[in-house]
């Protein structure tokens, strides 16, 4: 669960008045590939995960599917039933899980009389516009490969768990899926994750879970492509950042408009 931008104080909240009035919600197993709801659907719940994780997932005219997001223990999702129009997502468990599907206008109810939680619930609405704004904010301002690191640390704050290398992913997410959050190919972000690997930002362990390096992730982000675009090297040399005067321009991708750099000559 995401406690740092106003989503906690809500869910936790809510997890409080299902458990204290069990008749507020209803108690459903979803098995792992099974839909919560569909695009499409007339559904007018909003749902807090109890056990498991959820992911939405919207398609394209053309088919392309892009993940959304991912929900685990704690989290609640749905709340754009609240406008009354049929989904525009897809809800599907990732693994077996427990969600509570909560009706909208009783919640509605719930908040107009409690001060406290019409309050978090405004909070909540709010951090989400915010999440929002940021990932559109990087589909414009960031290349693919950036966007994939931002990806990442995103994933690892909330799904992650800490361990002695870093914080492992709680979630088994494919390059498809990854690609899908990036929106970028399959192919592009494999060779992506080759170069984290190589530079120490991110590992993967058996199981396809990936365990990310916190602190080289957001250096990473702060500093430009140039400064931390960092390809192969012993660990007996130093890579200086390519020079555009030594000849080291970018190549651009024509596909996708995206650049990358040409590997860092070793000194």
């Amino acid at each position: 669960m995401n406690t740092s931008n106003g989503f906690d104080l809500f869910c936790s909240n809510l997890l409080k008045l299902v458990q204290s009035e069990p008749s507020f919600a209803v108690r459903t197993h979803i098995p792992k590939g099974g839909s919560v709801y569909n695009s499409g659907d007339h559904d007018l719940r909003i749902y807090l995960v109890e056990v498991g994780q959820i992911k939405t997932t919207a398609s394209s005219t053309d088919g392309k599917q892009c993940l959304l997001s991912i929900h685990t223990r704690g989290d609640t999702f749905g709340e754009l039933s609240l406008l009354g129009m049929p989904r525009e997502e897809t809800a599907t468990a990732m693994r077996d899980s427990v969600v509570r599907r909560i009706n909208s206008a009783k919640l509605l109810e719930t908040i107009c009389h409690d001060e406290e939680l019409s309050w978090h619930f405004n909070r909540f609405l709010m951090a989400r516009l915010r999440d929002q704004q940021q990932t559109i904010m990087q589909l414009v301002t960031m290349d693919s490969e950036h966007r994939l690191a931002a990806t990442l640390l995103r994933l690892g704050r909330k799904l992650g768990r800490e361990l002695a290398g870093g914080r492992q992913i709680e979630a088994r997410i494919t390059q498809e899926d990854l690609a899908s959050m990036v929106g970028t190919t399959r192919s592009r972000v494999g060779l992506f994750l080759k170069h984290f690997r190589r530079a120490s930002l991110v590992d993967q362990q058996p199981g396809g879970y990936l365990v990310i390096n916190e602190p080289a992730l957001v250096a990473y982000l702060e500093q430009g492509p140039w400064q931390l675009r960092l390809w192969p090297t012993d660990n007996s040399r130093t890579v200086r950042p390519p020079s555009r005067a030594a000849g080291h321009d970018q190549r651009v991708d024509r596909r996708g408009g995206d650049h990358l750099a040409q590997p860092a000559r070793v000194w």
